[in-house]
């Protein structure tokens, strides 16, 4: 076997590739999820060009067998391993990529990798461990149900998304919020309002695990090509009495089910499914919310039922680590037990 850098287009191309074709007919896996790596792949964003992206490939006889993308941020104490693919029984080719990295790493002077981490959470975190069952939702991550054994004798971290009719979610909110004002943000002024959503979630979300700063611009980078897809009722504000902004909520439609799984798809082409099957979507998806409150939590939930309204029949979380006890109690409070769960995994360095 052999590792190879993709240090040129023609290589990322097929770095691209490979992971394109290893999920073709998966009626499960979904195209969209495939933008979060190219942009970190190609370094598109400020952000990925702040970051070492080195993108790896293991070849057998000729033909890929695993890929990775090894990754470093000076802003993170972890080395990565991220968007990592590979063929049933690739145990061998997802060392030698470990291995590598932790060299890598050790260069640097760090003394742990985190395997799962695409970058930065907010590109996306976490090995699918269970929930293959179910088509994978919008900006969800998804892979193959053999990953996990590659990693099992590390040591490992755990997350879980969470799923429920939204009739059975909205007879849990029955407090008021008083004292707090939710307001929806002005999608003519994109930009501002998702450098407010990075702020609020700078000293919200900013604390979990993983987490590291980010720099102006970088939600809106991250969200401008589902700008068009996106309404005002979309980012929720929550704010005090003084006008203080203490709370955000950005939700949205799952777009995954007006697609069919397994194939790609033009830019065109998802502009066209959702014009025509848009109405199809009976999923909200609460993708990120931060709250300095509470009631600030109670606002955004409240709003967020009225939002809705009988236009969705379920509403499912984005991810939430198991160790964060009052997320993961909220979480099960108002949807139940996880939907879905995937896990990190930590490697020391030698």
């Amino acid at each position: 076997m052999e590792l190879i850098f993709c240090g040129d287009n023609a290589r990322k191309r097929q770095f691209l590739e490979y992971r394109a074709g290893l999920y073709r007919g998966d009626a499960n896996s979904f195209c969209t999820d495939e933008f979060v790596v190219k942009d970190m792949i190609c370094q598109n964003t400020d952000f990925a060009r702040e970051c070492e992206v080195m993108p790896v490939l293991v070849t057998h006889g000729g033909n890929v067998v695993a890929e990775a993308a090894i990754i470093f941020n000076p802003k993170l104490e972890y080395g990565q391993v991220a968007f990592f693919e590979a063929e049933m029984g690739a145990a061998v080719a997802a060392d030698m990529i470990i291995n590598e990295a932790k060299r890598l790493a050790k260069v640097r002077g760090m003394s742990k990798i985190v395997i799962g981490l695409n970058g930065h959470i907010s590109y996306g975190v976490g090995i699918l461990t269970e929930g293959f069952e179910h088509k994978n939702s919008f900006d969800s991550i998804y892979n193959k149900p053999y990953y996990r054994e590659y990693f099992s004798h590390l040591k490992s971290v755990g997350l879980s998304t969470y799923k429920r009719k939204k009739a059975d979610m909205e007879l849990l909110l029955k407090y008021p919020a008083d004292g707090v004002r939710v307001r929806r943000a002005n999608m003519r002024k994109f930009e501002q309002e998702a450098e407010l959503m990075r702020q609020i979630c700078e000293k919200t979300i900013g604390k979990t695990f993983l987490y590291f700063p980010t720099k102006e611009g970088h939600f809106y980078q991250l969200m401008r090509d589902l700008r068009p897809f996106l309404k005002n009722e979309n980012l929720l504000f929550a704010e005090n009495g003084e006008g203080d902004t203490i709370g955000f909520l950005f939700w949205h439609p799952d777009f995954n089910q007006m697609l069919k799984g397994g194939r790609g798809y033009s830019d065109v082409g998802l502009a066209l499914a959702y014009l025509f099957k848009g109405r199809k979507i009976n999923t909200a998806k609460l993708n990120a919310m931060g709250a300095l409150s509470s009631r600030a939590t109670v606002a955004l939930l409240n709003e967020l039922n009225a939002v809705l309204g009988d236009r969705f029949e379920y509403v499912e979380t984005n991810f939430v680590w198991d160790n964060n006890v009052p997320s993961t109690l909220i979480n099960k409070r108002f949807f139940g037990k996880p939907h879905r769960r995937y896990e990190v995994y930590i490697d020391e360095v030698d």
